[in-house]
C-alpha cells in the first residue's frame, strides 16, 4: 500500500548477433530516496518553524529577481521583526518565546498567497518575498493584513501574551540586485523601529513612507 521507488538496469542478451531479450535489474531504492528528501529538506528548512531557512530564502529571492525581470513584473521584499521579543524570553522562558515564534509564522503565512515565500532568517527575524506585485498599495494591504492576524493575544501556559511586529517594505525597481533590496528593506524596517513599533514602513528609490 505504499508507493515504492526503484532503480531499474535493463540489459540485452545477445544471441547469434541479436537481441534475444532482456535481463532486468531492479533494486528497490525508496529508503535511500526518503532518506535523501529528510536531508535536503533539513537543509533548507527552520528546524523550530519549519519555514523556508536562510539558505532557500535566498535561492528563492535570486530566482524571484530573474524571473521579475524577464517577465517585466515587480516584486517586494518584507522584513519583519517582534517587538520587544528579548523582553518575552527573559519573562516567561524560551519555550514560550519559541511557541511565539511557530505561532508568529503560522499567522503570517494565513495572510500570504501561495506564490509568496515567509521564511524565517534568525531569531525573531522574518522575511517574506512578493511576487507579481502591481504597486506598492499591494504590498501596503498584506502589511495591514499582517498587522490585522498579529492582534490577536497569543496564550501559551495559561498565560495571555500580546504580540506585535515591525513592518521594513522594499519594492524592487527594474535594476534592483538582492544586495540593494535587502538594503531597503532592512532601512525601512529600522525606520518602522525608530518610529515606535508596530507598524510598517517603505523605503524604495523614489518612496518614503512610515504608517502605523
Amino acid at each position: 500500500g505504499h508507493e515504492r521507488i526503484l532503480n531499474t538496469t535493463y540489459m540485452p542478451h545477445h544471441r547469434d548477433g541479436k537481441v534475444a531479450g532482456v535481463y532486468v535489474l531492479a533494486t528497490d531504492a525508496t529508503a535511500a530516496r526518503v532518506h535523501e528528501r529528510k536531508l535536503l529538506a533539513l537543509a533548507n528548512a527552520d528546524p523550530l518553524t519549519n519555514l523556508p531557512n536562510r539558505r532557500m530564502y535566498e535561492f528563492h529571492l535570486a530566482k524571484a529577481l530573474a524571473l521579475s525581470k524577464r517577465q517585466q513584473t515587480r516584486l517586494a521584499l518584507m522584513y519583519l521583526d517582534l517587538d520587544d521579543f528579548k523582553r518575552i524570553n527573559d519573562t516567561h522562558g524560551h519555550g514560550a518565546g519559541d511557541a511565539v515564534l511557530v505561532e508568529f509564522g503560522r499567522r503570517v503565512g494565513t495572510t500570504l498567497r501561495e506564490t509568496d515565500l515567509l521564511a524565517r532568517l534568525a531569531g525573531d527575524e522574518f522575511t517574506v518575498v512578493l511576487e507579481a506585485v502591481d504597486s506598492l498599495a499591494n504590498c501596503e494591504t498584506v502589511a495591514h493584513k499582517i498587522q490585522q492576524a498579529l492582534r490577536e493575544p497569543y496564550h501559551f501556559d495559561g498565560r495571555s501574551l500580546q504580540i506585535s511586529a515591525s513592518i521594513g517594505i522594499a519594492l524592487a525597481e527594474p535594476n534592483a540586485t538582492m544586495t540593494s533590496l535587502s538594503a531597503q528593506a532592512d532601512e525601512a524596517l529600522y525606520m518602522a523601529k525608530r518610529r515606535g513599533k508596530n507598524r510598517y514602513a517603505v523605503v524604495t528609490e523614489s518612496v518614503l513612507k512610515v504608517a502605523d
